[in-house]
């Protein structure tokens, strides 16, 4: 059950078991990342065109990258096509991800399908590119929540099948006992 905040990053919960400590973006990355990989399995992300598409200038290398992966990253509801020169025009973006955020994942996914044209394992590049797609979307550091917010990333972190770290292994939560609280309080 949620407490509430601290610093509008962390939510501060209490279970039967003790307190607990749990870093908002890192549990949100795991619920989204879960979300992705699963629909990835039963079919394309769902995805949103952009009324004005965006024109993103990369290294040729990264929009090479990008252009020989256009359809995985269709899979995954990005639109990206050729534009000219050194631009990409970036024409959809999965639902998941916000119009701020697409440009910044685009730059993370070019540097992640550099390293697969380099010999990398395509199931480790779609679980890279699912966690940043995740870690995109998830709710950010500073941000204020509201109960019910903070209510349904605990539910959904409950339903994980790894919620204790996300996908790029940083911890989700820290977790105080009773027992270590009350020794701490000398009171067994």
């Amino acid at each position: 059950m949620p407490l509430g905040q601290f610093r509008d990053t962390f939510i501060l919960a209490v279970d039967a078991e003790g307190i607990a400590i749990i870093d908002q973006h890192v549990a949100h990355e795991r619920v989204l990342f879960e979300r992705v990989m699963e629909r990835l399995t039963s079919g394309p992300l769902e995805s949103q065109r952009l009324l004005e598409p965006l024109l993103i200038e990369l290294s040729p290398e990264s929009r090479q990258a990008l252009l020989n992966h256009a359809k995985d990253l269709d899979r995954l509801g990005f639109g990206v096509e050729e534009f000219g020169g050194e631009t990409l025009r970036l024409s959809a973006v999965p639902a998941l991800l916000g119009r701020d955020d697409a440009v910044t994942a685009v730059r993370a996914l070019a540097d992640d399908l550099e390293g697969l044209d380099r010999g990398g394992q395509v199931g480790d590049a779609l679980r890279r590119i699912a966690a940043t797609t995740a870690c995109h979307a998830a709710v950010k550091a500073n941000y204020p929540l509201t109960h019910e917010k903070m209510l349904h990333i605990l539910e959904e972190l409950r339903r994980t099948a790894y919620s204790t770290v996300c996908p790029h292994g940083r911890p989700v939560m820290l977790r105080l006992t009773r027992r270590e609280i009350e020794k701490n309080f000398e009171r067994i």
